[in-house]
């Protein structure tokens, strides 16, 4: 009983040693006998990927932020500011815009305050990235794909 045990198992070994080396060597011995694998599929092409969807924006409007520097009024910085969306958030942003604006304004007085040097012009970047941090603070993360500034100017 022991010999026919031993032989059972030995000839599946053997069996799977040879179906392991037929995948090996890329020959599918399952689909040669008519069993239908679904790993080995590779004549239908993937799907394509869905088209990207084009930005949606909400125009926040004018920003001016009074920059204060030693406790003095010294220059007004303005500049307009366009929030990129997803097509399903502009109406939660729409309706959140006057807690955006306060929070900017606030954020922008801080930050202008302390890196307006004279003689030099916003760092659209760095001001862009402080807006989408304060978003992100504001509204949650993923609502905002980024902060877009247009024709910056300090007076």
């Amino acid at each position: 009983m022991i010999r026919v045990i031993f032989i059972v198992i030995s000839l599946l070994l053997i069996l799977a040693g040879v179906v392991g080396g037929l995948y090996f060597w890329g020959i599918d011995p399952l689909a040669k006998l008519g069993i239908d694998n679904p790993l080995s599929h590779h004549d239908e092409a993937p799907p394509p990927p869905p088209p990207p969807t084009p930005p949606s924006y909400v125009d926040f409007g004018l920003l001016m932020v009074p920059v204060i520097q030693n406790h003095e009024v010294r220059k007004q910085a303005e500049m307009i500011v366009r929030l990129e969306v997803e097509a399903r958030n502009k109406d939660i942003v729409a309706r959140n815009l006057p807690r955006l604006q306060n929070a900017f304004l606030e954020d922008m007085i801080n930050f202008l305050g302390t890196n307006v040097q004279p003689d030099q012009p916003l760092d659209t970047q760095a001001i862009s990235r402080r807006l989408m941090i304060v978003a992100d603070r504001t509204l949650g993360p993923g609502y905002l794909r980024r902060v877009v500034i247009e024709n910056p100017s300090l007076k």
